[in-house]
């Protein structure tokens, strides 16, 4: 079985579990807390991703770095990677739960890449067309690429709304191409 699907699992029933208890939003902070600090603590993050550790011990060190920083839930769900010897898949679980808790919330990513930086009152108008484009809440993150010569490329989990010059003349290039 594949890692993603696997993290994919873990993260579902976790999710599940949460929402159940109505603690969505202090389980996604747990989940938050315990990768920013195995990303800020190489050693923590060593030791509870080696394959030699011993599962007591990576609970022990597990319950030692979180049992007062993140609910009991989240701790037990730590406890479970480690019996599972899954803490590897931590990362991709946080990842997997934050996208099923932004799916309930009815909350879609979005990229928006433009050839000049956008004004405030563009991106607020770009959210807003967006959201009624797609009857969802739009996170929005921009990034500029003046090779786009104008215009705007926005991408929406796999759907690309491509508005961009350099767009248009790739297709009207294609087209003359496929005419002749």
């Amino acid at each position: 079985m594949r890692e993603e699907s696997v993290s994919r699992r873990y993260a579902a029933a976790l999710f599940n579990q949460a929402k159940a208890a109505g603690t969505l939003k202090q389980t996604s902070a747990d989940l938050a807390h315990v990768a920013e600090a195995l990303v800020g603590n190489a050693a923590l993050a060593r030791m509870i991703g080696h394959p030699l550790a011993t599962v007591s011990r990576k609970k022990m060190v597990l319950d030692a770095a979180f049992s007062k920083a993140i609910s009991p839930a989240t701790l037990g769900f730590l406890s479970l990677l480690a019996d599972k010897r899954r803490t590897g898949l931590l990362a991709d679980a946080k990842t997997e739960f934050d996208a099923l808790l932004r799916a309930h919330n009815n909350v879609v990513s979005a990229s928006a890449i433009t050839a000049v930086p956008l004004s405030a009152a563009q991106l607020a108008a770009l959210e807003k067309a967006l959201e009624a484009r797609t009857g969802k809440d739009i996170e929005l993150t921009t990034s500029v690429d003046p090779s786009l010569m104008g215009g705007i490329l926005v991408r929406i989990g796999d759907t690309v709304l491509d508005g961009t010059v350099k767009g248009k003349l790739d297709r009207l290039r294609e087209q003359l191409l496929t005419k002749k």
